[in-house]
């Protein structure tokens, strides 16, 4: 067992892997058009990732149940995420595992230890951002919104961040725009049936307009 990451370690966190660095933490197609950001992966503080590179790639949504929610978001989406031809993956915001965040022992959701926390983990999704190039980010709950709408700012001004549910954003990658898509959505898990629905409408809109091919 190795300590791959120990920048959040005055704050009980840290990454433990045998096999993967936190930049590698993304299920399925490292290089998908597509990246779903959750907020962190559940379980207990200090539980090791065992996980090879190989088994991430080969991640199966149907896993686990918090991914059966994109079912109802939209079942073509889903289904493509579960083919061979997949161009979906996931990640989460913060890459230590708790079985909340922010983890119990921060007491009343300390905010100066949630920041410090996720401008550390941060760094990691932006090198995952720029090292895959995802044509489309999907923002699964309000602190991974927030998170992005801070390190990529919707280009519009005088924007009601309270309306707003997806913008056209950039990264500049040695001196060429890569321009994507960021779509704003409350936690998929709590969000209703309709909401759901209303969420994957306009993913799969954005993706016929940008010409994302689903197989």
């Amino acid at each position: 067992m190795k300590l791959q990451c120990s920048k959040c370690s005055k704050h009980g966190l840290g990454f433990y892997a045998n096999h993967i660095l936190p930049h590698q933490f993304i299920e399925g197609n490292p290089n998908a058009d597509i990246l779903i950001i959750g907020l962190n992966p559940q379980n207990e503080i200090g539980t090791v990732e065992t996980r090879t590179l190989k088994e991430f790639q080969d991640f199966d949504p149907d896993c686990h149940p918090y991914f059966s929610d994109f079912k109802k978001v939209s079942p073509k989406l889903y289904q493509n995420w579960k083919s061979e031809k997949s161009t979906i993956a996931h990640t989460d915001l913060i890459k230590c595992f708790s079985k909340t965040f922010p983890p119990k022992h921060f007491e009343k959701e300390n905010k100066i230890n949630v920041d410090q926390v996720i401008d550390h983990c941060s760094e990691h999704l932006l090198n995952q951002i720029r090292t895959g190039k995802p044509r489309l980010l999907i923002c699964n709950g309000s602190k991974v919104c927030w998170e992005i709408m801070r390190l990529f700012p919707p280009p519009m001004e005088n924007y009601d961040p309270k309306t707003l549910t997806s913008y056209r954003a950039s990264q500049n990658i040695d001196g060429v725009d890569y321009p994507f898509w960021v779509v704003l959505s409350g936690f998929i898990g709590r969000i209703d049936d309709r909401n759901k629905r209303r969420l994957g409408m306009e993913v799969e809109g954005i993706l016929k307009r940008e010409g994302i091919e689903l197989g």
